[in-house]
């Protein structure tokens, strides 16, 4: 479950609402308007307890959801008074966990995160790392996304909103920058991961064409109803109010410069595509075979090339070339750990 902020004639009213599986696919479905302010559904006898109406319960029975208290202390907690919100969130668990009837069960959940379309897998890594660098998404698990599994595109909007509303302002126009994959139309420029430094018409323009292909993406709105691409939709249209009204931090490009090439160099990363060291042969350089290296955890696989490069270091009378054959296969094995 969770509630809504949507505009019913002239006014805005809070929805309570839940996702559900039809089709192959998640989609929402209204439980109660809560009008227009939801904390008068919560009721306070004393210090710091509290307790739902009785009309939240009989609207959620009349419409046969199975919840427990718990799942209900989560989807209002938002709208609890500021101290009970202090209470609550040191006796339970944090705010956003997927629970109750639509968590998803441990077998499907590699099925779910394929579900998931990469603008969202795009966004979430930007409000988690706050890299405009993101890199390949795809072809793996991520533990960050399973707050998104199981959710309706309604939902999962209404998740991310949540998490965009403690950016700063100043990250707002790299976040939309990210968030667009912005950098993948400036291939080889030294600046591609840093927007403040590239021609600001070439990504307007860059941004309006992946809005516009977001938009007719069947994909992206699969679940929703009554979206034909002839118009912009208002999921997409606070992006270009995002991107017009704030640019850029503008910080010393030098500056971003050196931060990104230390933090390419900091962290392993998997060689380009048709380049780089086969798997295979990486197993060779490290003298084991398949079957050892899928019984090896991370940690092994760390303290076997610590004791070859030791070996075979230029300082300690190593060839150069041998080391960097080693370091390249470790890159492609670490990857896969």
């Amino acid at each position: 479950m969770y509630i809504r902020r949507v505009k019913i004639e002239k006014e805005y009213h809070y929805v309570l609402r839940e996702t559900v599986r039809a089709h192959d696919a998640w989609v929402s479905r209204d439980l109660m308007d809560l009008g227009t302010d939801p904390c008068r559904h919560i009721e306070y006898p004393g210090g710091n307890g509290f307790y739902f109406n009785p009309e939240v319960d009989e609207a959620l029975c009349a419409k046969g959801v199975e919840y427990a208290s718990e799942d209900l202390e989560e989807v209002f907690f938002p709208f609890l008074e500021p101290h009970v919100r202090r209470v609550v969130r040191n006796f339970s668990h944090p705010p956003g966990r997927c629970r109750g009837p639509n968590a998803v069960p441990g077998e499907d959940l590699w099925k779910y995160e394929q579900e998931l379309h990469l603008f969202d897998k795009r966004r979430l890594h930007y409000l988690r790392c706050g890299r405009i660098d993101i890199g390949e998404l795809e072809g793996r698990s991520w533990k960050f996304l399973k707050v998104l599994l199981g959710k309706c595109r309604d939902e999962i909007e209404c998740v991310i909103e949540g998490m965009e509303g403690r950016l700063r302002p100043q990250e707002l126009g790299s976040y939309v920058y990210a968030a667009f994959n912005l950098q993948s139309h400036f291939p080889g420029h030294v600046l591609r991961n840093i927007p403040a430094g590239l021609d600001p018409d070439r990504i307007d323009e860059c941004l309006l064409a992946e809005i516009c292909r977001l938009n007719d993406d069947p994909r992206y709105f699969a679940g929703m109803n009554g979206h034909d691409g002839r118009t912009l939709h208002p999921f997409l249209v606070k992006y270009l109010i995002l991107h017009f009204d704030h640019g850029y931090e503008r910080r010393s490009l030098l500056d971003e410069h050196m931060n990104d090439f230390e933090r390419r160099r900091r962290f392993a990363r998997p060689a380009p595509r048709g380049a780089g060291m086969a798997l295979q042969e990486a197993f060779a350089v490290f003298g084991i075979t398949d079957k050892e290296f899928q019984a090896m955890s991370r940690r092994e696989l760390v303290r076997r090339y610590r004791r070859h490069a030791r070996h075979r270091h230029p300082d300690q009378g190593g060839n150069h070339e041998d080391f960097l054959r080693l370091t390249r296969a470790y890159e492609v094995l670490l990857v896969r750990k």
